[in-house]
């Protein structure tokens, strides 16, 4: 099934993957949900009304931008991207925003509204000398020192992620099923391919290749340089987050709830979990020969790299049934999640026994 040209259809996730909707029903955008990312000693997390930053090691906050109420500056869920001392923030309402990271200092912001009101998908990405801001159907190539665009790429249909790249080339994933390579000065199309599903994640770049999921069942390996299909990679459901590799191994995990371990470099299968409790949008996350996961049921699980058994699992705040929607991340000891609807906006937990080290609500 082809995701609608021309028409605005976002999911909603409720243990699983509801039929396609249009957004006048109501239902959450593309990437409506709190977003984290990690950076050095910094731990930044969208969302809606403000970005927090934190201290990872306690969850103590050090600044939130915006420090008052601002309509601009607002529906701030896309996770935020570093650049140098500088983080990319974007929000649903078709503006980015570049702040220092360690003080929260707005820098500049950039328009891609075009004076037309509304909202729609947007995400962010960088690369060494670019920044990239999604917004609708439209790629934005930022000059990191003003915002001001080098160029743009318009896709057919809506932009769900932001694009990966490298020194030379940009790879942009579509809700069209197609994966595009840009020139990084140019913008100028390199090649195109088209795969199976919608590309609704950032790809994975390693070592010369994209490796990304499909909602259509399936994972893809995908040469850098020419565009070429290296493997892929049937599932049981659809792929929403892209695989993360680690050594010779890449992890996904798919919306029926099965996390896959595969072989990088040709797609051979390692192992497959049981069934988890529900659907897992994001990616898993890696450390210390542990793959964790987290679930639309609001679990959040521990497996081991090797074979994927269950080293711990739990119910986040089972009271309150939050929903864990955005990757999990893995760093120093400790597993860092963010929940759209319960009590707790960040909880951090040891990895090694599951148990909490900190959480974290906003006031008000």
């Amino acid at each position: 099934m082809r995701i609608g040209l021309k028409s605005r259809y976002v999911f909603t996730l409720l243990g699983m993957l509801l039929p396609l909707l249009s957004t006048c029903g109501g239902t959450l955008p593309a990437t409506s949900w709190p977003n984290a990312t990690l950076v050095a000693d910094t731990l930044m997390v969208s969302n809606n009304t403000a970005v927090y930053a934190l201290s990872p090691d306690n969850g103590t906050l050090r600044w939130q931008f915006p420090r008052e109420g601002d309509r601009i500056a607002s529906q701030l869920y896309t996770a935020p991207v570093q650049y140098k001392n500088w983080a990319l923030l974007g929000s649903d309402n078709k503006h980015a925003f570049a702040v220092n990271i360690e003080t929260g200092q707005e820098e500049w912001r950039f328009d891609a509204s075009g004076n037309r009101a509304g909202t729609a998908p947007a995400a962010a990405s960088a690369s060494a000398t670019m920044l990239f801001f999604t917004a609708d159907n439209t790629l934005h190539a930022l000059r990191p020192s003003t915002g001001v665009p080098a160029w743009t790429f318009q896709a057919e249909e809506e932009l769900w992620a932001a694009p990966a790249a490298d020194s030379e080339r940009v790879y942009l994933p579509g809700m069209d099923h197609r994966l595009t390579a840009l020139d990084i000065d140019s913008g100028s199309q390199l090649w195109q391919q088209e795969l199976d599903g919608a590309l609704a994640d950032t790809p994975t770049l390693s070592e010369g290749t994209l490796y990304l999921g499909a909602l259509a069942k399936h994972a893809y390996a995908i040469d850098a340089a020419t565009g070429r299909k290296k493997w892929r990679v049937d599932a049981a459901g659809w792929v929403w987050g892209s695989p993360a590799v680690a050594g010779d191994k890449a992890y996904f995990a798919d919306l029926d709830g099965n996390v896959y371990a595969v072989d990088a470099e040709t797609g051979r299968a390692h192992w497959q979990s049981p069934p988890l409790d529900s659907a897992v949008r994001g990616s898993p996350a890696f450390d210390n020969d542990t793959v964790f996961v987290a679930t639309d049921g609001g679990f959040l699980y521990a497996l081991d790299a090797t074979n994927g058994n269950r080293r711990w699992g739990f119910q986040v705040d089972g009271n309150n049934a939050d929903r864990l929607l955005a990757d999990p991340i893995a760093a120093d000891g400790l597993v860092y999640i963010t929940a759209m609807a319960g009590e707790n906006l960040v909880l951090a937990y040891q990895q090694e026994s599951g148990q909490l080290a900190w959480r974290f609500q906003p006031e008000g």
